[in-house]
């Protein structure tokens, strides 16, 4: 097993959280922003498809191998926290 955590500034571009693991994973993901909320999705993410994660708020998600969770900001620059712990 093994917990790796960082952080990155997400732009309204497609961007990918921690790349992929070929193990089972569980990621979670804060919105560190006071005022701006993110979207969350797979590759073909959208604005018009994304899950909201408003500001301030986190999400924990079961990640199967190879796959990868992907954020957008709705607004400008966001930065955010993640920790991944993956089951190897």
């Amino acid at each position: 097993m093994a917990i790796t955590s960082g952080r990155q500034t997400v732009t309204p571009a497609l961007t990918q959280v921690d790349g992929l693991s070929v193990y089972q994973s569980h990621i979670v993901i804060h919105n560190n922003d006071t005022t701006k909320d993110l979207l969350l999705g797979g590759p073909n993410m959208t604005a018009g498809n994304g899950v909201p994660l408003a500001k301030l708020q986190y999400i924990q998600l079961d990640i199967p191998p190879g796959e990868a969770v992907y954020l957008m900001s709705t607004n400008g620059e966001v930065d955010v926290s993640w920790m991944r712990i993956t089951q190897d």
